[in-house]
C-alpha cells in the first residue's frame, strides 16, 4: 500500500481548472495557461521536520515535490548547497552557493525534479529551449534517464556550454536571435515529432525542484528565514518556486514568517523590473535586449504575471544592475570569496551596494544572495 502523498495533481494559474497527476501536461488544455503542481499542505502539516532522512540532496524533501513514494528519483546528488557567511561585505549577507550542483548550476534542481515527474508518466522525447545552462542539466538528467533530449541555444550562448550539452547526450540546435527564437524553434519540434516541451514554465515540473532552495535555508537557519533573498531574474522559476515553497512551510507551521524578495536584472534587459515598478500586471517585451548575463536575457518571461504576484505578496524589491556592475562584481566575488561566479549569478552581488546605498534594506537585516551558477563555462567574460 502506498504512502499518502501531498502531490495532488494539477491546476491552472489563469482559469483554476484541475487536471489528475497521471496526465501527460504542459499547458492548460482549456486556456492556455501555466500550470501549477497542487501540493497539499493538509498531508504536509502531518510530518514533522524530525522525519527528514539524511540524503545528501534536494530529495531528502521528496515530501514537498511533484512525485509519488514509489516513484524511481533520477538524481546525480543535487542540492544540499552551502550557505555560508560574505565575511567581505558589511552587512548580515549569506550566499547560497548554487555552484556546487552537478553542473554548476541551480538549474539541476529543476531538471532533476523534472524529468523524475515525465519518468513516472512515461515520457521519453524531451525538447527545451534554454539560454544554456538548462541544456546542460537537462542533457546529464536525460542521460541518467535514458531519455532522448533536444536543446536549442540562442547561437550567442557560451560555447562550453554548447560543448557540455553534446558530450552528455543532447542534441543541439543554435538559433539566430534570442531565447524567444529558440522557443518557438522548440515548440515546432514538439508539434512535429510529438516531444514534450519541457522548457520553462512550459512544463509544470521545474520551479518545485528550484524551490526546494527554500526549504534548504530555513533548516541552514535553524528553521528561521532571513529578511530578504536577493534573486537574479531570468524566466523567474526559481522565484515563483522558492516562494510557494516559503508559502508552504509557512501554512504548515515550519517558519514563522516568509522573507521578502529582491528580482535582480542587468539593465539592457529588464522587462519584469520595469512592469513591478510601474504597477502593471503582466510584462511587456524587452525590445533589444543586451547584456553579458546570457542567462537573464528573457525579453519577456512567460510566468510574467506569476512572477509580478509572487514579488507584491512578498513586499519585494526590483532593480536593475549595470554590465559593468555585474563583471566588476564578478572579480570582487572571486578575490575576496573564492566564488567563481558567471555574469547571471554576480548580479545579485551588484544589487548589493544599491539595497545598501539606497536604504532599501538595513545592513542589520539578514540577506541571501543565491549564487545561481559557476563561472567555470563563463571564463572568457571573466
Amino acid at each position: 500500500m502506498s504512502q499518502k502523498t501531498a502531490f495532488q495533481g494539477l491546476q491552472c494559474t489563469g482559469c483554476h481548472s484541475s487536471y489528475s497527476k497521471g496526465e501527460i501536461l504542459q499547458k492548460c488544455r482549456k486556456c492556455g495557461g501555466l500550470l501549477d503542481t497542487i501540493i497539499n499542505p493538509e498531508i504536509l502539516s502531518e510530518k514533522s521536520k524530525d522525519e527528514i532522512d539524511s540524503t545528501r540532496s534536494m530529495w531528502r524533501f521528496r515530501d514537498f515535490l511533484p512525485v509519488d513514494s514509489e516513484d524511481k528519483i533520477v538524481s546525480a546528488g543535487e542540492g544540499d548547497t552551502p550557505l555560508r557567511k560574505l565575511s567581505s561585505l558589511q552587512g548580515n549577507v549569506w550566499v547560497k552557493d548554487e555552484t556546487r550542483n552537478p553542473t554548476g548550476t541551480f538549474k539541476d534542481r529543476g531538471a532533476s525534479c523534472a524529468i523524475t515527474a515525465l519518468t513516472r508518466l512515461g515520457v521519453k522525447n524531451l525538447v527545451l529551449a534554454s539560454e544554456g545552462n538548462a541544456g546542460c542539466s537537462f542533457a546529464l538528467y536525460s542521460q541518467i534517464a535514458k531519455a532522448r533530449c533536444r536543446v536549442f541555444l540562442p547561437r550567442q550562448v557560451n560555447s562550453a556550454k554548447q560543448e557540455l550539452s553534446r558530450k552528455m547526450g543532447a542534441r543541439v540546435t543554435l538559433v539566430e536571435g534570442t531565447i524567444a527564437d529558440a522557443g518557438r524553434s522548440a515548440e515546432a519540434v514538439v508539434k512535429s515529432e510529438r516531444s514534450y516541451n519541457a522548457s520553462t514554465f512550459v512544463t509544470p515540473y521545474r520551479h518545485d525542484g528550484k524551490g526546494t532552495m527554500a526549504l534548504e535555508i530555513c533548516e541552514q537557519l535553524g528553521w528561521r528565514t532571513p529578511d530578504w533573498i536577493v534573486y537574479p531574474l531570468g524566466g523567474g522559476v526559481g522565484l515563483v518556486g522558492m516562494w510557494k515553497m516559503f508559502s508552504i512551510l509557512e501554512k504548515i507551521g515550519w517558519i514563522k514568517k516568509r522573507p521578502r524578495l529582491v528580482a535582480v536584472q542587468p539593465a539592457g534587459c529588464a522587462p519584469v523590473v520595469t512592469a513591478y515598478n510601474s504597477k502593471r500586471e503582466d510584462v511587456d517585451e524587452w525590445k533589444n535586449p543586451e547584456t553579458i548575463a546570457f542567462g537573464l536575457k528573457i525579453p519577456k518571461p512567460l510566468a510574467g504575471k506569476w512572477i509580478l504576484r509572487s514579488l507584491r505578496e512578498s513586499g519585494g524589491i526590483a532593480l536593475s544592475v549595470t554590465d559593468e556592475e555585474i563583471r566588476k562584481s564578478m572579480g570582487q566575488a572571486l578575490k575576496d570569496e573564492g566564488l567563481l561566479l558567471e555574469p547571471s549569478s554576480a548580479a545579485t552581488i551588484a544589487a548589493l551596494p544599491h539595497l545598501y546605498g539606497e536604504k532599501m534594506i538595513d545592513r542589520s537585516e539578514e540577506v541571501v544572495v543565491i549564487a545561481t551558477g559557476s563561472g567555470l563555462k563563463t571564463l572568457e567574460q571573466l
